[in-house]
C-alpha cells in the first residue's frame, strides 16, 4: 500500500426502493485493492470527510462515503456551527438500525462487485457509531472507528432497543478505536465499558486515547485539530489496513 493517483466519482446506488448518493475514491492505476466504508460525522457530507476518503484512496484502497442522510435530506453538507450541529443530529435521530445496516450492506456489495480484496469500514464520530454496528451485524475485515458517540447509551435510534455495545460479540474482523482523553461526549467510564466488552467478546482490539486531544482532533481545518495526534491515529490506521 504506497501513495497513488486517484479518481473521484459520485455513484447513486439503490437501496431499499431508494437512491443513496455515494462519493467514491479509488486508485487510478488498475489492480487488487481492499475496499473501505466511510462513515461520515452528523455534518454530512462535508469536503472534510471527502478529503478523508481520498488519503485513503491514494494509499491504495478503494473506498465509498454513503450518503447516511439520504432519506431525509439528501446530499446534506452542514457547517462546522452550533446551527449545523443541531440539524445534523436532528438528521442522526432520523437513522434507524434497519436503515444503518441496508446502507453500509449495499456499499459492501458494490466493494465486492469491483473486485475488493477484502471489506472494512472507518467511521467518524456519529459515522463511527454506524461502523461499530455494522461490524455487528455484517462481516467487515477491519473496523477503525475514529470517537464514535452513544454506544454504551440509548440516546439515538441507533442505540436503541439497547446500547449498540450489548451486541459487541457479533464483531469478527480487528477493532482500532481513537478517543480523547478530553471529549467530553465519550468520558473513561465509557472507555472502559467498551474494552470490557471487546474483551469478554475475545475481538481483536486496540483502543487508542490521546489525553490531551478533544473530540474531533483528527480533521484539519477546525479548531479543535490536534495534527501530532490525528497523523500519529492516520499511521495506525493505514498499518491497520495493510495488516
Amino acid at each position: 500500500m504506497s501513495d497513488t493517483g486517484i479518481v473521484t466519482e459520485w455513484l447513486s446506488i439503490e437501496v431499499d426502493g431508494g437512491v443513496m448518493a455515494t462519493y467514491l475514491a479509488r486508485p487510478k492505476t488498475p489492480g487488487d485493492y481492499p475496499g473501505v466504508v466511510v462513515g461520515h460525522e452528523i455534518y454530512g457530507l462535508h469536503d472534510s470527510v471527502l478529503a478523508a476518503a481520498e488519503r485513503l484512496a491514494a494509499l491504495g484502497v478503494t473506498v465509498l462515503v454513503p450518503d447516511l442522510f439520504y432519506r431525509t435530506e439528501p446530499r446534506a453538507d452542514l457547517d462546522w456551527t452550533p446551527q449545523g450541529r443541531e440539524r445534523g443530529l436532528a438528521l442522526l435521530r432520523t437513522l434507524d438500525r434497519p436503515g444503518a445496516v441496508a446502507d453500509i450492506s449495499a456499499c459492501i456489495a458494490e466493494l465486492n462487485r469491483r473486485g475488493a480484496t477484502a471489506v472494512g469500514m472507518v467511521g467518524f464520530s456519529a459515522g463511527g457509531h454506524v461502523a461499530y454496528y455494522a461490524a455487528t451485524q455484517l462481516h467487515l475485515n477491519v473496523l477503525a472507528a475514529f470517537y464514535p458517540g452513544w454506544l454504551t447509551t440509548t440516546e439515538i435510534p441507533l442505540s436503541t432497543p439497547e446500547p449498540t455495545i450489548e451486541s459487541t460479540a457479533g464483531i469478527t474482523g480487528r477493532v482500532l478505536l481513537f478517543f480523547g482523553g478530553q471529549d467530553p461526549l465519550i468520558d473513561a467510564e465509557a472507555r472502559d465499558e467498551l474494552r470490557k466488552a471487546l474483551a469478554e467478546s475475545n475481538v481483536d482490539h486496540e483502543l487508542i486515547v490521546y489525553e490531551d486531544a478533544p473530540h474531533g482532533f483528527v480533521y484539519p481545518g477546525r479548531h479543535w485539530y490536534r495534527p501530532e495526534y490525528a497523523e500519529d491515529a492516520w499511521s495506525r490506521l493505514v498499518n491497520l489496513l495493510r495488516a
